[in-house]
């Protein structure tokens, strides 16, 4: 809709009326009857014993392999009911044949397609059944219920949504989404320039809520921190979804908007979340999926709820830290076992000139005054591209910084070019790549 002439063409008023006309569509899909019997359950999911959640989860896991062998072509030669029979189901599995993947299910009346962000440059396309979407939506509800708040309290949203066109170079640079309590703000349009209107947008409108990408508010904290200018109005609590984000960053985050930050993981694939409970530990969520780890503990997951396009121990990519494979009970009292954490993902990464692969990059930006954000494209084994987006205290000496810190991890003799530019592309879906690695093989 955002792309569309009638859309960019509109004025503002017909645009959030657009807005506010899609807004209450997928309101009316995804919050029905069925929506509000399930986020009642899953609250009273939270509240289960250990042993009662283990029981659900295998239960439910039971439910999906059998599902799975009825009605998916790619599982039907399966003769097993353990998951440890299933195979391992990668990416390329789902990109090469993923009509043997989509449920026959003659009960399942309409597919609704998506696709993954394609941060590694290979988006899979996926498809979902109804339930399924429902089931996401009272999800991503409880975790707002978890930082306090309700999933009707006023939000701001700071994601991909291209809703002011981005041609456009006056404010306002958001849209009202009445329908969702919600001020969606453009993400494109945010630079040394606009933060002021921003920052001032920002308390007037005074949402309890900030739902964001972390390279969208990570941005926005950096501009309002190198400024004169304040967040003053009381925010609740942030939300950050869909990319990996560091201490530092949340540190930053925190101080800026002065509010406590929770991490929502999800995937496209529909197989796995992971939430953070009130004491800020991050849980993986085992009434959405059955969760196994490999030998270096990336994350093989099951989906229970998607009957469109089950997928069974498929391999995230995902690698996690400081599992709590035994189970350990939280002091936030919910039932689900911890992690400590997403390492990264599969496939970000770049190449030192020894030859070793480096996925970190959180030391890299470190003692670089001025620096608002930072891309690293590797484009020959020794030789890559750094993409900054700076700000008015950058200098030469900044620049001498980044480069030794990129020689200092990624090796002396690696050619670094330094380009300054106004805004670093994302990938389609608006995410943020730290990382690009494009050296020909």
């Amino acid at each position: 809709m955002y792309k569309s002439k009638l859309y960019k063409k509109a004025p503002v008023l017909i645009q959030e009326l657009l807005i506010n006309i899609k807004a209450l569509i997928y309101k009316a899909l995804r919050e029905n009857y069925l929506y509000k019997n399930r986020f009642k359950e899953l609250l009273e999911n939270a509240e289960l014993s250990r042993e009662e959640l283990t029981a659900l989860n295998k239960k439910l896991l039971t439910e999906q392999l059998d599902y799975s062998k009825k009605h998916c072509d790619f599982y039907q030669s399966i003769n097993s009911s353990k998951i440890e029979d299933f195979p391992v189901i990668l990416k390329d599995n789902i990109r090469e044949m993923p009509s043997r993947f989509i449920s026959n299910d003659k009960n399942i009346k309409y597919f609704f397609k998506s696709q993954t962000g394609g941060t590694t440059g290979k988006p899979l396309q996926l498809k979902a059944n109804l339930m399924a979407i429902i089931e996401d939506h009272a999800q991503s509800a409880r975790q707002i219920t978890w930082t306090g708040l309700k999933p009707t309290d006023r939000k701001l949203w700071l994601r991909a949504d291209l809703i002011v066109p981005l041609e456009q170079s006056n404010a306002p640079f958001w849209r009202r989404n009445i329908v969702d309590n919600m001020l969606m703000m453009s993400v494109y349009h945010i630079n040394a320039n606009t933060i002021a209107q921003y920052v001032d947008k920002i308390n007037s409108y005074k949402p309890q809520l900030i739902q964001a990408y972390p390279s969208s508010i990570c941005l926005l904290a950096h501009l309002i921190d190198a400024s004169e200018h304040k967040i003053e109005t009381p925010i609740n609590a942030i939300i950050l979804s869909s990319e990996s984000f560091t201490k530092e960053e949340t540190a930053l985050i925190e101080r800026v908007f002065n509010s406590k930050v929770y991490s929502w993981y999800g995937l496209s694939e529909r197989v796995a979340t992971v939430g953070t409970c009130r004491k800020g530990y991050q849980h993986l969520i085992e009434d959405y999926g059955y969760y196994e780890f490999d030998q270096n503990n990336q994350l093989l997951a099951t989906g229970f709820h998607n009957k469109a396009m089950p997928l069974i121990r498929y391999n995230t990519g995902d690698e996690f830290i400081d599992i709590d494979l035994n189970y350990s009970p939280c002091l936030c009292g919910l039932p689900f076992k911890k992690v400590g954490g997403i390492k990264g993902r599969l496939g970000d990464y770049l190449v030192a000139s020894n030859g070793n692969k480096v996925t970190i990059f959180n030391h890299i930006p470190k003692d670089v005054t001025g620096l608002i954000e930072l891309q690293l494209e590797q484009t020959h084994k020794i030789k890559l591209i750094a993409k900054v987006v700076v700000g008015s205290n950058y200098n030469m000496t900044s620049k001498a910084q980044l480069i030794k810190n990129v020689k200092q991890y990624l090796g002396q003799d690696m050619e670094v070019e330094v380009i300054t530019v106004e805004r670093i592309p994302r990938t389609k879906s608006g995410k943020f790549r730290q990382v690009i690695y494009s050296v020909e093989p």
